[in-house]
């Protein structure tokens, strides 16, 4: 049986490494080299990595598969399983036949796959200061995360996960659904469920939706910041109209006389982190990116986080308006 697997993120080589000598990996697909202005948040360059592990590399030009030379390429292989892990892309019709046993993807919400397909489930989940977040395993079809389940998991989101550490969680538990359907598959006792009930979708997000709304609460604010820390590209504020990149922040709860308002800088200590006043209390913001000099009284700027959300599902509904948006996401907007 040939497995091939598809992806270009850095949730792929973690994924790899878990099922490293337990199942025989055939080679990797994997995007071409790209400039930092062209690459997706999490990219990797799977070339180097595969020559490390003696894996086969097949490089891929066109993140959509519509070249001809990548779908030549792709057609000449002998895939019985394609493994799509870390490939946010729709997979197309001709490469799912093509694969005599299936394509099988992870994905997951803290709805379930049913209520929360689309874009973005992770970074959403922590934004919306979830509890849990369910993956499932699938048989890939044509649709957006429609096909029939073959395994489920569930790990819990703490308050001290960041986007990182889940995709760390999705990682160990990815690799333990692919070998539990591989040990199936060889015993030749292989179930699906199909899907069920109306589903829900989460909308795409751009770097530009991550500016902070200093009138929330520091635990707001704190969900935020560490639902697109790296990989991504982070939260952001702005002061006199220079970026503020905020990679990790914690809420800061001091009951102090204090005359200062949302986004101000009320302290900063001598290393640097500095402390800011939201909407309840402070958060102290403990690593960040900035070329200027940050002084005590400063206010940054501040986004109407309700309108931030609006952008979002108008964007959404304007390239996808039969795709109806997750109540929680709508409930933001209001």
């Amino acid at each position: 049986m040939k497995t091939y697997v598809l992806g270009t993120h850095i949730v792929t080589i973690d994924i790899i490494n878990c099922l490293w000598g337990k199942i025989q990996i055939d080679g990797v697909i994997g995007l071409s080299k790209r400039e930092e202005s062209d690459q997706i948040s999490g990219y990797i360059y799977m070339a180097d990595y595969c020559k490390q592990k003696s894996i086969n590399f097949i490089e891929i030009k066109d993140y959509n598969l519509r070249t001809e030379d990548d779908k030549k390429k792709l057609l000449e292989l002998e895939i019985d399983v394609l493994l799509v892990l870390g490939w946010q892309r729709l997979i197309p019709n001709w490469l799912i036949k093509h694969c005599r046993i299936g394509v099988f993807g992870i994905h997951g919400s803290s709805k379930g796959i049913v209520r929360g397909r689309g874009r973005s489930p992770q970074n959403w989940a922590i934004i919306l200061g979830e509890k849990t977040f369910s993956l499932s395993l699938f048989n890939i079809t044509e649709g957006i995360d429609e096909g029939p389940i073959v395994e489920t998991r569930e790990y819990e989101l703490s308050i001290f996960d960041d986007i990182k550490t889940s995709y760390y969680k999705v990682s160990i538990l990815s690799a333990e659904m692919i070998l539990a359907m591989f040990k199936k598959l060889e015993n030749n006792n292989l179930c699906y469920q199909e899907q069920f009930g109306e589903p829900r979708y989460l909308p795409q997000r751009l770097p530009s939706d991550g500016q902070i709304d200093w009138n929330r609460s520091s635990m707001e604010i704190y969900n935020f910041i560490r639902a697109l820390t790296k990989p991504y590209p982070g939260a952001f504020t702005v002061f006199n109209n220079n970026i503020i990149k905020i990679w990790k922040a914690i809420p800061f709860n001091l009951d102090i006389e204090d005359y200062s308002v949302p986004g101000q800088v009320v302290k900063v200590f001598h290393d640097g982190e500095i402390l800011v006043k939201t909407l309840d209390s402070f958060l102290l913001i403990q690593d960040y990116n900035t070329d200027i000099i940050i002084k005590e009284g400063s206010v940054f700027e501040s986004v109407n986080f309700s309108d931030q959300i609006k952008k979002i599902i108008h964007r959404h509904n304007m390239k996808y308006p039969h795709l109806k948006i997750i109540e929680e996401i709508e409930i933001l907007a209001k």
